[in-house]
Formats: structure tokens, sequence, C-alpha cells
């Protein structure tokens, strides 16, 4: 997760939406404390631990095998879905849905990763463990970093532009991720732009917690 933008995004994606409410066709501030919003995002970790974790395994040992270019662009299409989810919702906790569901994508992904280390069939299991013990990890300092933010955020009338406009960035990027996987465009213009994601969490992450403060 670390070192992919796009996982990065999708999880980022999929946390602006966590402290609203979904009141037919558009999101409202919740009337619900800190805990219920925590207890959310626990929902949405855990739908997509649970489906990265079954495809990393089956991925690993070989059951389970798609191309690298479907499996890529299936991961600009999540981003894509969740960031469209985080301006309009489109089901009832699509959060949770669109966190399990794409989350099958992204477990092969992360499968192709452990599988280019080439660690061998002996060592398999405890490399498994690991690695998966790391996504887990680097998926949880993601949430620490933004969600305090985004609860502070929350209780501003500033949250809606916000919330809007950093899901539409991600849409855009995701749609440039999705243009050079698929093969229309040779080279995405906007890859620096989703580098910084990578190349620089910690600097976003405190820039958004600045803006928070100062907007509450």
């Amino acid at each position: 997760i670390a070192d992919g933008s796009d996982h990065l995004l999708f999880l980022v994606m999929l946390l602006l939406p966590a402290p609203l409410v979904a009141v037919g066709r558009r999101w409202r501030p919740r009337e619900a404390s800190t805990r219920q919003t925590v207890a959310r995002v626990v929902h949405v970790v855990t739908a997509f631990a649970v489906g990265h974790s079954c495809t990393l395994v089956l991925g690993a040992l070989g059951w389970v095998h798609l191309s690298s270019r479907l499996v890529e662009a299936g991961i600009a299409v999540s981003v894509l879905v969740s960031a469209v989810h985080a301006v309009r919702p489109l089901v009832r906790r699509g959060e949770v849905v669109i966190a399990g569901g794409f989350g099958l994508l992204h477990g092969l992904a992360f499968a192709a990763v452990l599988g280019s280390l080439d660690l061998g069939r002996a060592s398999l299991v405890t490399t498994l463990l690991g690695f998966n013990v790391g996504i887990e990890l680097a998926q949880l300092v993601v949430v620490a970093l933004v969600l305090p933010s985004l609860l502070l955020l929350s209780r501003t009338p500033a949250y809606g532009p916000v919330r809007v406009g950093v899901a539409a960035l991600g849409a855009v990027l995701a749609a440039g991720w999705l243009a050079e996987r698929t093969g229309l465009v040779t080279a995405d213009p906007l890859e620096p732009l989703g580098n910084l994601l990578v190349d620089h969490p910690v600097a976003l992450a405190v820039g958004l917690g600045v803006l928070a403060v100062t907007l509450a």
C-alpha cells in the first residue's frame, strides 16, 4: 500500500464519507458519536482486509490468475467508483461493498508483488503472513493519518466542498490511470501528481490537519 498511489487513494476515497450518513442520493452530516464513525471505518477496513486477503492467498498459491493489465485497470476503476461514491452515495453502505468487492482485485495486485520477490515455496506461509500483516499495518497508518482531520472538518460547513474537491481529484487521477492501463494513452501526464501520495504522505496528512484546525 505504501508504494502504490492507487491503493492509497482508494483508501482515502473510502474514508471521505465516513463521518456522514446517506439520505437518498445525498450525503448529510452524521448526528452520531465519534465512536459510531470509527465503527463504520472499522467495517470498511475489515471488508477491504477480507477481500484482499482472500485473493492474496489464492494468487500467491497460483490458484487464481488474471492478467496484470486487467488487474491494474480494475484497480483504477475501484478508485474511480469510490470517488464517485464519496460525492454521491451509490448504494447504502456502499463504501463497505466497494472495499470488499474491489479488495479482491487489490489482493491480486499484492499477490503479483509478492510473486515478484521470488522467495520460494518453502517460506510461502510465513511470507504470506508477514506480507499481509504489513498491508494491514500500512492501512491502519493511513486511517490514523487521515481520519482525525476528516472528523474535525465534517463538523464545519467547509467539509462539503473539501470532500467533493478531494473526490474529484481522485476521480481525475483514476481516469488517467485507467486511460494508461487500457492503452488509450501511452503515458499518464498526471502521474507526478499521483506520486505525491507515495513520496510525501505525511506532509499531505499534516497539510490536511492544518486545514482542519484552521477551519474548525
